[in-house]
């Protein structure tokens, strides 16, 4: 299994473009965290507003273009591109049984660091959950010595009997988590919430914690119930918009944002890996659409010099376009904002409804070397 460790939460904001600067400052990076920061943007209105957008990103944990003006001068401009990147959320599954099985495969799929807790040790074994992160053997009345809880701590309450599921939910409960969770009967629940009141814990606690788990698709096996937990979870993740038709996105300034794939992020990382080892690649990510686009702002790919891809940005000629470009950038070590037009009669070929405009900022994978730091940030172990 994988050993978790502990990571700080980043973001890195790059300068895009710039407007009544003397000197050139486009391809600029920094890497921000809450305490602080590595490498330099150079200007120091610049740095300051940076400072400030990368604290609200990590907070709402969203990728943004912003821009910004000097206070001071007010015909300096520059626009910066955010990408935070938080601690990945962990499902903390306690109980090892029939429904923890399909789960963790399913937790692991969606990216979540996955912990299995049970008193058995057969239970929490690497043959029997070679997806999970960690096996824990210990007592549930011990949890809060097994296990840290905390803001992205997501707890799943399956064990084999309604007394361990109550000792793990008074323990739970009091913790500030992002999900929490536990399986039983209407019946069962009702009891459950009658004897944490008698107990004196607070009604809202109380009323924030899924029971009946999961989302109501009427499941019975262990694997759709697992479904249905991987559901819920996903929703409140998301900030409990999914019944929206925008579920996944974020607007901000008129522009529709994509929430970061596994492959965005990958394409990243391997941009910083590459980079800090003077390898050659570009990276490129979309920063602003207009109309009909196959991604939207936020999506990424990372173009080799031998012409080998990591991610998408939407496939078809566009995409064809930005590869060709990015060679060019590799060549020329010089970042810029590229457009793609996506006229009708193409957007019809590459089934789209209509045609579109995609700004798509690429940029030498090198630039990631320049800041000090990056070679041992947690950053390229996630």
């Amino acid at each position: 299994m994988r050993n978790l460790s502990d990571r700080q939460e980043q973001a890195i904001v790059t300068v895009i473009a710039q407007e009544g600067l003397s000197g050139k400052v486009i391809g600029r990076k920094k890497l921000f965290t809450r305490t602080g920061g590595q490498g330099a943007l150079e200007l120091p209105w610049l740095e300051d507003r940076a400072w400030e957008l990368a604290q609200i990103c990590l907070a709402k944990g969203t990728f943004e273009v912003a821009g910004i003006t000097n206070p001071a001068t007010p015909e300096q401009k520059a626009t910066i591109m955010i990408d935070p990147y938080l601690l990945p959320y962990e499902l903390l599954i306690l109980g090892g049984g029939h429904i923890a099985l399909p789960l963790v495969k399913i937790g692991h799929l969606l990216g979540y660091k996955v912990t299995v807790v049970d008193d058995r040790p057969d239970f929490v074994s690497s043959a029997r959950f070679p997806e999970a992160d960690r096996g824990i053997y210990g007592s549930f009345t011990e949890l809060e010595e097994l296990i840290s809880l905390g803001a992205r701590s997501c707890v799943v309450i399956v064990t084999r009997g309604h007394r361990h599921d109550l000792d793990c939910l008074r323990r739970a409960i009091k913790y500030p988590l992002a999900y929490l969770g536990m399986i039983g009967s209407r019946q069962r629940v009702r009891m459950v919430r009658q004897q944490l009141i008698a107990e004196g814990f607070p009604l809202e606690r109380i009323n924030s914690v899924h029971m009946p788990i999961g989302l109501d698709i009427s499941a019975q096996t262990p694997e759709e119930i697992a479904v249905s937990i991987a559901a819920q979870l996903i929703k409140v993740c998301r900030g409990n918009k999914a019944a929206s038709p925008d579920a996944a996105q974020q607007a901000y300034l008129g522009q529709i944002y994509e929430m970061p794939s596994a492959v965005d992020l990958e394409a990243l990382q391997q941009a910083v890996k590459v980079g800090c080892n003077g390898k050659q690649a570009a990276l490129a990510t979309i920063v602003k659409t207009r109309g009909s686009t196959p991604r939207k702002v936020g999506a990424r790919m990372l173009v080799f010099k031998d012409g080998r891809v990591l991610g998408t940005i939407g496939g078809g000629c566009g995409e064809s376009e930005v590869c060709r470009e990015a060679l060019n950038v590799m060549n020329e070590m010089l970042p810029h904002v590229y457009k793609v037009s996506l006229d009708a009669e193409t957007a019809a070929m590459e089934g789209i409804a209509c045609g579109g405009l995609m700004e798509v900022f690429i940029e030498p994978a090198a630039l990631y070397g320049h800041i000090n730091g990056y070679q041992d940030s947690t950053f390229l172990e996630r």
